[in-house]
């Protein structure tokens, strides 16, 4: 059986006590995810839930799924959902063909990242990604990815961002945007970026 990849949960049927898992609203565009419970001698699934707004009670071996109020589960739930931490936020910066410096039309990109990373305070890690398009031989591509995340760790840092939270990698033309995989040999401005993952 198939289970979504954002969470899986298992919950055994085992014991006297009973026991209660509610399925929260996944954020943004996440998916959901799955409980699943199961049968700790058999390790066959039992019950399955992955519809938010769901919620399981296990009580002996017997699971029993009840829908639930969004709004009661998230009130029933605050104290655990204050402490997760924060999704990661993405911002792409472009470069021009060949090149290590970002386009203009990137600026207010970056300057939105170090806002989100001045925002988020002490903790915060930063990866920066660099990738190519097709254009040049791989071994170059992948040279130039990291050349892109480190020129770009480097102007980060000029603009304050503190060097210790800081890790780059270079892709290469290995991980190209949705949609926009091309034959060697063909430019994709859309390609030719760094992702900073701030988290």
């Amino acid at each position: 059986m198939t289970r979504a990849p954002a969470l899986a949960l298992a919950v055994l049927l085992a014991g006297c006590a009973t026991s209660s898992v509610t399925l929260l609203q996944g954020e943004g565009n996440n998916p959901v995810g799955a409980v699943a419970v199961i049968d700790p001698k058999t390790g066959e699934d039992v019950q399955i839930i992955d519809k938010a707004g769901s919620a399981v009670s296990v009580n002996g071996r017997q699971a029993v799924v009840r829908s639930v109020d969004p709004a009661a589960a998230e009130k029933a739930n605050a104290d655990l959902l204050a402490g997760l931490p924060e999704p990661p936020k993405r911002f792409v910066l472009y470069f021009p063909t060949g090149s290590d410096d970002i386009t203009p039309e990137s600026i207010p990109e970056r300057d939105r990242m170090l806002a989100e990373v001045k925002r988020r305070g002490t903790g915060v890690s930063v990866q920066i990604e660099g990738h190519t398009d097709r254009v040049g031989g791989t071994a170059r591509n992948r040279e130039l990815s990291l050349e892109r995340a480190n020129a770009a760790r480097d102007m980060l840092v000029k603009l304050g961002l503190n060097t210790d939270i800081t890790r780059t990698v270079g892709r290469g033309e290995y991980a190209p945007v949705p949609g926009h995989a091309t034959e060697e040999g063909v430019a994709d401005p859309i390609n030719r970026r760094v992702e900073v993952v701030v988290r």
